[in-house]
C-alpha cells in the first residue's frame, strides 16, 4: 500500500509540475502577446526625394556638373593646343627636348585626363550624397518623436520589406514636418582647380611624413 500510495502521490506531483509548467508558458505566451512587436516603416529615398529639401537638389546638381564639365572641357582643348603646338615646332627641338615634350603629352593624354574625369565624378557623387545624408540626419529627431508616439520597437527601411500596410509608412508624416524646418540644402561646389589643390597639398604632406619617418 505505501509503495502504491507513494506511486500515486508521484504521480500526483507530476502532474501538477505539468500543470504548473503549462501555466507558467502560458503566461510568458501572454505576456510575449503583449509586449508584440510594433513596427513602423519609412522610406529614406523619399525623404530625400520628395521634402522640400530634397527637390532643390537637381537643379544645384546640374549647375555643378556643368561648371565641371566646363573645367574638363578646358583642359581638353588645352591638351590639344599643346599637341597642335609640338607638331608644329618638333623639328626645331632638339632630340632631348623632343623626346620629353612627346612623353609629357602622352602622360597628360592617356593619364590626366582620365584621372582628371575619375575624380571629379567621385567628389561630384558624393557632394550629392553629402547633400542627401544631411536631409536624413535632419530627419532622423522627427522620426524619434514619431516612433516614441506610436510606442514604436522596430523600424524598417521600406526598401527592406516586401509589404507594409499603410498605417504603419510614417513617411509623408516625415516629410511634413521636415518641410517646416529644411526648405533647402545646399550641394557643395566642385572645381578642378580646388581638387587639384587639395591632391597636390595631400601628396606633400605624404611625402613629408615618409621622410620624418626616416
Amino acid at each position: 500500500m505505501k509503495k502504491q500510495f507513494f506511486a500515486i502521490t508521484g504521480a500526483i506531483a507530476l502532474t501538477l509540475a505539468g500543470a504548473a509548467g503549462i501555466a507558467t508558458f502560458n503566461s510568458a505566451e501572454a505576456q510575449s502577446a503583449q509586449k508584440a512587436p510594433i513596427i513602423l516603416v519609412v522610406n529614406s529615398a523619399q525623404i530625400v526625394s520628395q521634402s522640400k529639401a530634397g527637390k532643390t537638389i537637381p537643379d544645384q546638381a546640374k549647375a555643378v556638373q556643368a561648371s565641371v564639365i566646363k573645367e574638363l572641357e578646358a583642359e581638353v582643348n588645352k591638351l590639344k593646343k599643346d599637341i597642335e603646338n609640338y607638331q608644329k615646332n618638333a623639328s626645331l627641338m632638339s632630340d632631348e627636348v623632343r623626346a620629353q615634350t612627346e612623353k609629357e603629352l602622352q602622360v597628360r593624354q592617356q593619364y590626366g585626363l582620365p584621372q582628371r574625369e575619375k575624380i571629379v565624378s567621385q567628389a561630384f557623387s558624393q557632394a550629392l550624397q553629402n547633400a542627401q545624408n544631411k536631409i536624413l540626419i535632419e530627419s532622423q529627431p522627427i522620426m524619434k518623436d514619431i516612433i516614441e508616439k506610436r510606442g514604436a520597437t522596430i523600424v524598417l527601411d521600406s526598401s527592406q520589406v516586401m509589404y507594409a500596410a499603410v498605417e504603419t509608412d510614417i513617411t509623408q508624416e516625415v516629410i511634413a514636418v521636415l518641410d517646416k524646418k529644411m526648405k533647402t540644402v545646399e550641394v557643395q561646389k566642385i572645381s578642378l582647380a580646388e581638387i587639384e589643390k587639395q591632391l597636390r597639398e595631400a601628396a606633400k604632406a605624404q611625402a613629408e611624413a615618409a621622410k620624418n619617418k626616416k
